[in-house]
């Protein structure tokens, strides 16, 4: 069950993994992504410092420029509750995945990775942990 979710996007934390996951779905209007902007930030608070996040874009659709300022807020977000790892699950348009890895690209701080699949995302993740 998701820990916080709306009609385009979902967010979830695995305490046990110290992991949290953000599904970005369709086209997103402003209201939708500040509601998920700060559902992911909250999901960060309760985390862990250094915890990982794969970021599920495989159906993301560019979206207007305040929906991207929104993104970017949650980038920050992240990066200030200490994430350590992002894995990004490649989006089907290529247009949405430029404008999504543009927004607030400068914060991002942590170590980041593109999959084309969440089960990816997952190992590579996994992965990192095991080297550390």
């Amino acid at each position: 069950m998701p820990y916080k979710s709306g009609e385009s996007w979902e967010v979830d934390i695995d305490q046990g993994t110290n992991r949290l996951y953000l599904e970005l779905d369709g086209y997103l209007e402003s209201d939708a992504a500040g509601a998920a902007a700060d559902a992911t930030i909250e999901g960060a608070k309760k985390l862990d410092a250094g915890f990982d996040m794969i970021n599920d874009l495989s159906n993301f659709q560019p979206s207007d420029e305040e929906a991207m300022k929104h993104i970017e807020r949650g980038k920050k977000g992240i990066a200030k509750h200490d994430v350590a790892a992002v894995v990004r699950v490649t989006s089907e348009s290529t247009t949405g995945q430029m404008q999504f890895d543009r927004a607030g690209e400068d914060e991002e701080s942590y170590q980041l990775a593109m999959a084309d699949s969440q089960e990816k995302a997952e190992k590579l993740l996994d992965k990192r942990r095991e080297q550390a």
